[in-house]
């Protein structure tokens, strides 16, 4: 006969294995999401090459795209492999000194904006953060190409500074806004705002959340409709700003 506490501890064996069965298929979901742009990207250049625009002079434009799309591709897989352990609690994250100019500067780069938005990057030439170079990387592009999307005119900015002892990356655009009531839902996995086109599966700010809080990260949003949205990265105090 099973005691009471045999009873609890086969509850608790099982509510952790249903905890850990839902980390996967949401890992799965995600993983899914994120590997399809890119490998669209090079399933449709490799078609145009098919077709005859191998021997033209814009072969080299297509072969740069599926050079592109494969590199995101390697970082999408090493960011997600470590998600995905963070997530099942099965790895901390690695951290390290990460220089955040590179780091600001090579996202900026891989991230295409509208005719007539500018794109810039601000930041101290020396700072730097101890965390998970690959997660932050992944959460930060998948917040400026959101930004890019909702951005028709103006201006994208991708900054970082030192506030109250913590370090704080931000990405700022002067685009569509955000109704208030929709503040903590963008953040929802699959949820897609009402007032704007119909952009993705509503998972890109979800898995940034997720990047960020895996690395003891904070994402705080401001935005107001008409005036533009600003999301920040808030790191604890251990991993602040550093000059190298």
């Amino acid at each position: 006969m099973l005691t009471s506490s045999t009873s609890r501890g086969n509850l608790l064996t099982v509510n952790r294995a249903r905890r850990q069965e839902s980390a996967e298929e949401q890992f799965v979901t995600n993983a899914a999401h994120e590997l399809q742009s890119p490998l669209t990207a090079i399933v449709s250049a490799v078609e145009v090459l098919q077709s005859g625009a191998k021997d033209t002079p814009e072969r080299d434009i297509f072969l740069d795209h599926i050079e592109q799309a494969a590199a995101r591709l390697v970082r999408l897989t090493r960011a997600l492999l470590v998600l995905s352990r963070v997530q099942t609690r099965t790895e901390v994250p690695k951290t390290e000194l990460v220089a955040l100019e590179p780091l600001l500067s090579d996202v900026a780069a891989r991230v295409s904006t509208r005719e007539g938005v500018d794109l810039a990057v601000s930041c101290p030439a020396d700072a730097a953060v101890v965390t998970n170079r690959e997660l932050v990387d992944h959460a930060l592009f998948n917040v400026a190409t959101n930004a890019t999307k909702y951005t028709n005119t103006g201006r994208i900015e991708l900054s970082a500074r030192l506030s109250d002892g913590a370090a704080v990356i931000s990405v700022s655009d002067t685009g569509l806004g955000i109704p208030g009531t929709e503040h903590e839902r963008v953040f929802e996995r699959f949820y897609r705002g009402e007032a704007v086109p119909d952009h993705g599966s509503g998972l890109g700010l979800a898995i940034a959340r997720a990047a960020i809080e895996a690395v003891g990260g904070v994402v705080e949003l401001d935005s107001e409709v008409g005036v533009g949205t600003t999301v920040r990265f808030r790191f604890p105090q251990g991993a602040s700003l550093v000059a190298q």
